[in-house]
C-alpha cells in the first residue's frame, strides 16, 4: 500500500546556515568517480578536471574572492576569454553588500545565486557553467565556485552535474542531531525510520520518490522492493533495520531499477549523542537514495553504506 505523504519534503529557503554540532566529525561523502579531478570540502568531494573550483572562505570571504583567483580558474577562464566577466562578477558581488552579513561577512547563498544569475548566460555562451556549491558536515560548512569546462566534458566524453549546487536543490530534507542533508533535483530519498520504521514505509511514500517512480514505470519494483525489506530487512529478535541485510536487499533490486533509469543506494549515518555525566547512546539514521541518471549523472551518495561499515559511531 502507498499513499503520498507530502509531510515527508521539507522545504528550506537556500540562505539559512546550519551551525554543525560540537564534536561531530565528518564520516564522508562522495568522492569517488573523479579520481584525476580536484578534492574539495577538505577532501570529501572530488570534482573532474574539466572543473575549476574557487573555494569561499565563510566569514569575510568577499575579500579572499576580491583579491585572488586561483591559477586553475584563471587559466580556464584566459583561455575561453572570460577574464573581463569573471571579474565584472566578482566585482559585483564585493559591491553587494547583501551578498553577506553586516557583522561576520557570512555568506547569504539565495542573494549571492541573485547576482551569479546576472552572469551565467555570458559564462555559458563560451562554454563554462558556474554553481555555487555548499556541503554541510561535521567539519564545517564549506562553499566553492565551480567552473564548469562544459565544451572539454564533452570532448572527453564525460557528463557532470555539481551535486551540491545550491540553486538545484530540491527541498528535500534528512535531519540528524548534528546535521541537516539536503539533496538535488534528480534525487529522491526515502528515510527508514528507527521507531515504527516498518509500518511507515509500507503506508507512506515521500511524494519526490513516487514522482520518479511513476515517471520511470518503476511502482512496481517499488512496491515489491518495499515488501522484501519490510519482510527481510530487520534483525529477527528486535526487527529493527540491519544495515548487512539492508545493502543485500538493496543490491538485489539494482539492476531492475538501474535498467529504466534509476540507480538506487541504501545511506546510514551514526551519531553519538552525549548525555553529559550519565553517558550517551549512538543514533542511526538510515535512508534510500534513487537516483534519476538522466538528471544526475555523475551523482555520488552521500553517506553510502557500501563504503562505510556501520560499527563507530560519530563521537
Amino acid at each position: 500500500m502507498t499513499i503520498t505523504d507530502t509531510n515527508q519534503v521539507v522545504e528550506t529557503k537556500i540562505e539559512d546556515e546550519y551551525n554543525v554540532g560540537e564534536g561531530e566529525e565528518d564520516d564522508g561523502t562522495a568522492n569517488e568517480g573523479f579520481e584525476d579531478g580536484t578534492e574539495v570540502a577538505s577532501g570529501s568531494y572530488v570534482v573532474p578536471k574539466e572543473v575549476a573550483v574557487e573555494e569561499l572562505a565563510n566569514y569575510k570571504g568577499h575579500k579572499d574572492l576580491r583579491d585572488q583567483c586561483p591559477a586553475a580558474v584563471r587559466n580556464m577562464l584566459e583561455e575561453k576569454d572570460l577574464i573581463p566577466t569573471y571579474d565584472k562578477f566578482v566585482k559585483t558581488i564585493d559591491d553587494t553588500k547583501e551578498t553577506r552579513g553586516s557583522i561576520l561577512g557570512k555568506w547569504k547563498d539565495q542573494q549571492f545565486i541573485s547576482v551569479l544569475d546576472q552572469f551565467r548566460d555570458d559564462f555559458t555562451a563560451k562554454g563554462v557553467k558556474v554553481a555555487l556549491c555548499k556541503r554541510k558536515s561535521g567539519k564545517g560548512t564549506h562553499r566553492w565556485l565551480e567552473f564548469i569546462d562544459v565544451d572539454k566534458l564533452e570532448e572527453n566524453g564525460r557528463s557532470y552535474v555539481p551535486q551540491y549546487d545550491v540553486a538545484n536543490l530540491s527541498g528535500q530534507v534528512i535531519k540528524t542531531a548534528y546535521t541537516k542533508l539536503q539533496f538535488p533535483n534528480g534525487v529522491a530519498a526515502e528515510e527508514l525510520k528507527q521507531w515504527k520504521g516498518r509500518d511507515k514505509l509500507n503506508e507512506k511514500i515521500p511524494i519526490y520518490v513516487e514522482k520518479m517512480m511513476q515517471e520511470h514505470d518503476l511502482l512496481n519494483e517499488y512496491d515489491q522492493m518495499v515488501k522484501h525489506v519490510i519482510e527481510a530487512g530487520v534483525g529477527s529478535r528486535f526487527k529493527n533495520w540491519n544495515i548487512e541485510k539492508l545493502k543485500e536487499l538493496i543490491e538485489e533490486y539494482k539492476p531492475m531499477f538501474s535498467s529504466k533509469g534509476v540507480d538506487i543506494f541504501v545511506c546510514h549515518k551514526q551519531e553519538y549523542i552525549s548525555h553529559g555525566q550519565y553517558g550517551g547512546h549512538v543514533e542511526n539514521f538510515r535512508w534510500i537514495e534513487f537516483v534519476d541518471r538522466a538528471e544526475q549523472p555523475s551523482y555520488q551518495p552521500q553517506r553510502d553504506a557500501e563504503t562505510k561499515d556501520e560499527g563507530c559511531a560519530v563521537m
